[in-house]
């Protein structure tokens, strides 16, 4: 398995991750159609766009095919069609927030892959920079989408959500210096996924100043 299709895998699977938790997002919001596909759209390339241009690889991957445009406008379709047809009318909203965050640790997972996999292939000496790149891409569309959402960014505030993809990035790095990038790719997915998946089932979260403290109740309470 070459380093060509890890990648394509692991960007077309974040994409289709991150377009799901951007369009939820839109419709708990109540926003329109448009609306709910600009959100996804932010949320599974805007990262990505980011990335590209710390590179220096212009224009962005996502604006030189239209394959990621194409495949988050048709997964929010296809969202925004099961919740007008009703087709998901017994899914409760502890179901969709379940949905949510899978789609959402998903992203992150496989996003954290290809971020790092750019820098280690481009700037292999530059291991903060790949690191760096790594986390840009897994969270920087989530937090252009709250943005528009007009909500705090769910990495400042909700349970452990960038440590995660720090830890994983780093991982990622180290293992694909000896050249295994398909051990690097498993290993930093695993990884991710179940830091993170540990911190919404425990709750963790990173100590603050004044903050309230946190339940099971309100950490549920947002898609």
């Amino acid at each position: 398995m070459n380093f060509e299709w890890v990648w394509e895998f692991f960007e077309i699977a974040g994409t289709i991750a991150f377009a799901i938790s951007g369009t939820l997002v839109g419709i708990s919001k109540r926003m329109d159609i448009f609306g709910m596909t600009v959100l996804a759209l932010a949320t599974a390339i805007g990262g990505g766009m980011i990335r590209d241009v710390l590179v220096g690889h212009t224009p962005p991957n996502s604006m030189q095919t239209g394959l990621y445009v194409n495949l988050t406008v048709c997964t929010s379709l296809i969202i925004f069609a099961i919740y007008k047809l009703r087709i998901a009318t017994r899914v409760t909203g502890k179901w969709v927030r379940r949905i949510y965050l899978i789609a959402d640790n998903f992203g992150l997972a496989s996003f954290t892959i290809t971020g790092t996999a750019i820098g280690v292939f481009t700037y292999p000496n530059l291991g903060m920079f790949c690191v760096i790149l790594g986390l840009i891409t897994a969270v920087g569309g989530g937090i252009i989408r709250d943005v528009l959402a007009q909500r705090i960014p769910s990495v400042l505030v909700e349970d452990i959500y960038a440590i995660p993809a720090i830890v994983g990035s780093i991982v990622f790095y180290y293992v694909a210096s000896t050249g295994n990038i398909n051990l690097a790719s498993t290993a930093a997915f695993a990884v991710v996924f179940i830091i993170r998946a540990l911190a919404i089932y425990f709750n963790w979260s990173l100590p603050g100043v004044g903050m309230r403290k946190k339940t099971k109740k309100n950490s549920e309470s947002r898609i």
